[in-house]
């Protein structure tokens, strides 16, 4: 696969990838509100030690709103990275009245399509803080397995490959 190589190229900035449950886009300031209703709580689930105001700092190309289609309200925030043929995904959120309903494995999914689609990756590698159990499963039903090994209180890579 002919990966793209720059930076504009690997993102998905305004654009919108749509799903049947969950679509994901780019956050606006008129989300941070929202957001901040629920972030606190899902942050600290995933053992992340970023306050809203650090997430949203700096490159938002790279932090897309997970939302339900019928409404567009941010239900969830997924962060990506793109290098060298691989997607990295070292944050994924959702509200904790969303949680364990597909949003989030549909997120990803259609991560994973868009950038095999643009050629952008066809290697997905996930972080998961070891202290989050609900997390390391999550990403293990969405066929990633562990990259090594990680101490307590470290992120676990978690690997897989499209198709």
């Amino acid at each position: 696969m002919a990966v793209k190589g720059s930076r504009s190229d690997q993102r998905m900035g305004a654009r919108a990838v749509a799903g049947k449950r969950a679509s994901l886009r780019a956050i606006g300031d008129e989300d941070l509100a929202a957001i901040d209703t629920w972030y606190g709580e899902a942050a600290k689930a995933a053992y992340e030690s970023r306050s809203s105001r650090e997430t949203f700092a700096g490159d938002n190309d790279t932090l897309l709103a997970i939302v339900r289609p019928n409404d567009d309200q941010p239900i969830g925030l997924l962060e990506y990275e793109t290098a060298n043929g691989w997607v990295t995904v070292p944050f994924i959120a959702l509200a904790k009245a969303y949680r364990g309903w597909g949003y989030g494995s549909e997120a990803v999914r259609l991560l994973e399509e868009w950038t095999v689609r643009e050629g952008i990756a066809d290697r997905f590698r996930a972080e998961v803080d070891v202290r989050n159990g609900l997390g390391l499963y999550f990403w293990l039903r969405l066929g990633y397995r562990p990259l090594g090994a990680a101490e307590e209180g470290r992120v676990l890579a978690m690997v897989r490959e499209a198709g």
